[in-house]
């Protein structure tokens, strides 16, 4: 960690000290800004160059996510990990699709986290998907013993906005579900300027596990985010890579439910639609056609896929998700 360069972004005069010191120890070079207004004209007027950023979410002036949206359009790449107290997780969803690499939440009661943090984050060539998933499978597993921590509640909290605008496109969807049951849980966001990605999961074929592995899939889906945040040009990695690759990290990880999942893309610009079954059904209605996706198999059955998947162009269009009961109808619909 010698010769290093830190930026900590944090108004807590106490809490910023501390931290301060502690990576002084370590060899660390530290600047600090107590917001991230400040933190910007040090990036780009003083003409620092931090190897990563420690940045604290609620401050005054420039928040958390509004420095992240300045970095983007700046096109300033720097590592940037958050720091925060905050209990509201879509809070850090923001950060984490903004491009943030990590979070750590205050208290901090050993510094040693930071350490590790940083250099998860400064060498992630060292540190496989597998692992990072391993990291989340334990934190996430100390999550539910706590019963005063309900995490279908946070499922709830962190499904998308029922009516957003997405890349000049406005979408809406409807959950059709069974009262008193939150079987099918929906996640969607921009890849790029002209890409959105989302997925379906149904939590109920596996209960206890099902949230779990939720919660997992979502870390996967963050990662493709922040990496086409971070590299735009990227293409779409191959749909049917995804869906093996999280039936993989499941099974490594010692999951051994199955857990129904659709994931599906859309570019905004050629009016790709390609959509991807792992054991749920779909129906896509677009100006021109009407097609249905078969369900296939579920994950958690078979060691490797061959998904049902389908390929199809519209503008306007929707999509119908189900199983068995529980449906998602999912719209887009060009601004004009």
């Amino acid at each position: 960690m010698k010769n290093r360069k830190v930026l900590i972004i944090e108004d807590e005069i106490t809490f910023c000290t501390i931290l301060k010191n502690y990576l002084e120890t370590l060899g660390i070079e530290i600047y600090t800004a107590d917001n991230g207004q400040l933190a910007i004209e040090m990036l780009t007027i003083n003409g620092i160059t931090p190897d990563i950023i420690l940045c604290d979410l609620n401050m005054p002036i420039m928040n958390g996510e509004a420095f992240m949206r300045e970095l983007i359009a700046r096109n300033i790449d720097i590592p940037v990990i958050v720091i925060t107290a905050t209990t509201d997780f879509t809070q850090l969803d923001r950060m984490f699709r903004l491009g943030a690499k990590d979070a750590l939440l205050k208290p901090i009661k050993n510094l040693d986290e930071v350490k590790v943090t940083l250099l998860s984050a400064l060498y992630p060539e060292k540190n496989s998907l597998t692992e990072l998933m391993g990291e989340e499978i334990h934190q996430i597993s100390t999550l539910m013993q706590d019963h005063t921590q309900d995490m279908l509640t946070v499922l709830k909290q962190l499904q998308p906005p029922v009516n957003q605008i997405i890349n000049n496109y406005r979408i809406n969807y409807r959950q059709l579900n069974e009262a008193n049951r939150f079987g099918l849980l929906l996640d969607l966001a921009a890849i790029s300027d002209s890409q959105i990605g989302f997925y379906c999961i149904d939590t109920e074929r596996s209960p206890q596990e099902g949230i779990m592995a939720a919660f997992l899939i979502r870390v996967v889906f963050n990662d493709l985010l922040k990496s086409a945040v971070s590299y735009p040009e990227k293409k779409l990695p191959n749909i049917d890579r995804i869906i093996n690759q999280i039936n993989y990290l499941l099974e490594d990880s010692g999951f051994s439910g199955q857990f129904p999942l659709l994931l599906g893309y859309f570019n905004t610009q050629n009016k790709a639609i390609i959509m991807a079954s792992a054991g749920l059904e779909a129906e896509i209605t677009t100006e021109n056609t009407h097609v249905k996706l078969s369900r296939s198999l579920p994950l958690g059955t078979l060691k490797f896929y061959q998904s049902n998947h389908l390929e199809v162009k519209g503008n306007a269009w929707q999509c119908l998700i189900r199983n068995n009961s529980q449906k998602i109808k999912l719209m887009f619909n060009p601004e004009t």
